[in-house]
């Protein structure tokens, strides 16, 4: 339990690397309590400005160690946050801020299948 948060960098380093990106730095999401699931739950963020992806690599109950697949699928998430950032757009006569569309998606769906081209990380994809 003690190395998994240093597993975790490392596959966030080969995530950079598999999808080209570079700059990123990785923290870990710091909750010592168990939380109420049934509330919506924050995953992870990215900060677009300092480049900084923060992740909660533990379960939100029981504070066990996250399955690598699913931190994966939340690293091509976070990433596609980069390479296909938010735009603000006129709908029904106001401006949203569009964080999630359907592009968006399309990337992480790319970015999961680079990950699974990938001779380490394909490993994690369990068919």
């Amino acid at each position: 339990m003690d190395n998994y948060p240093i597993i975790v960098h490392n596959l966030f380093k080969k995530a950079c690397n598999v999808l080209k990106i570079t700059g990123f730095s990785f923290r870990v999401m710091r909750r010592q309590v168990p939380i109420n699931t049934k509330k919506s739950f924050k995953v992870g963020y990215i900060n677009l400005r300092t480049k900084v992806i923060c992740l909660d690599i533990y379960t939100p109950k029981k504070r066990e160690p996250k399955s690598i697949n699913g931190l994966l699928r939340v690293f091509a998430h976070e990433f596609a946050h980069y390479q296909k950032p938010p735009f603000r757009q006129f709908y029904k006569r106001k401006w949203i801020a569009r964080s999630h569309y359907p592009e968006f998606y399309q990337q992480v769906t790319l970015n999961v299948e680079e990950f699974k081209r990938d001779g380490e990380l394909s490993k994690y994809f369990v068919q």
